[in-house]
C-alpha cells in the first residue's frame, strides 16, 4: 500500500493510510508546510496483519489550513516515505467566486473579460500544481526538492491572484 495522503471533508481533514515499512508498531507522521517550514508531528500506531495505520488529521492542527505540504513518515527515527500534499480549498473557493462572476455577466464587457482571464490563470496554476503533486508521489523512492518548490510557487501565485477578491463567504 505505501503511504497514501489525501484531503477529505471539504479540506477539514487529511486522511492518511500506510503500512509499516520496517515491521515496527509505531511511527511519526510529519507535516511540513513548504512555504513556512513549520512542522506538525503526530505519533501513529500500527495494528493488524499486515501492520497498518489509518489516521485522520484535522487541518486546524496543521501550520496552515491550506497550502503545500511535505508529508513524511518516520520509523525508528528514519524517514521511510515522503509524499507531497496540496490543500487547496481556498483556491477552489476563489474559482467558484470567479465562475459566478462570469455567469452573472450578461455582456462582453471588460469586467467579464478580466474575471475570465483571472479564472483561467488560477485554474491553470492549480491544475499544474496538482499534476506536480501526482508526479512527485508516483516517483517511487526518489525525492526532488524542485518538485516541492514548483508546487509551492504555483500555489502562491494562484493565491496572490485570488487574494484581492475571493473567499467562500463573500
Amino acid at each position: 500500500m505505501g503511504l497514501q495522503v489525501n484531503t477529505i471533508g471539504a479540506c477539514t481533514l487529511v486522511d492518511v493510510m500506510t503500512n509499516s515499512y520496517t515491521g515496527v508498531t509505531s511511527a511519526v507522521l510529519k507535516f511540513k508546510n513548504i512555504e513556512t517550514n513549520a512542522v506538525y508531528s503526530q505519533n501513529i500506531t500500527y495494528s493488524g496483519s499486515p501492520l497498518r495505520a489509518h489516521v485522520q488529521v484535522s487541518t486546524l492542527d496543521l501550520p496552515s489550513e491550506n497550502g503545500p505540504y511535505e508529508v513524511s513518515l518516520e520509523e525508528s527515527n528514519s524517514e521511510v516515505a515522503r509524499r507531497a500534499l496540496l490543500i487547496h480549498c481556498d483556491i477552489d473557493c476563489c474559482l467558484t467566486k470567479l465562475t459566478n462572476e462570469i455567469i452573472d455577466c450578461h455582456c462582453d464587457c471588460p469586467r467579464c473579460s478580466t474575471a475570465l482571464a483571472r479564472a483561467q490563470k488560477v485554474f491553470l496554476l492549480l491544475d499544474s500544481a496538482l499534476s506536480t503533486v501526482e508526479l512527485t508521489n508516483t516517483t517511487q523512492g526518489q525525492f526532488n526538492s524542485g518538485y516541492y518548490l514548483d508546487i509551492a510557487e504555483k500555489y502562491k501565485k494562484a493565491k496572490s491572484i485570488c487574494d484581492n477578491s475571493c473567499g467562500c463567504d463573500c
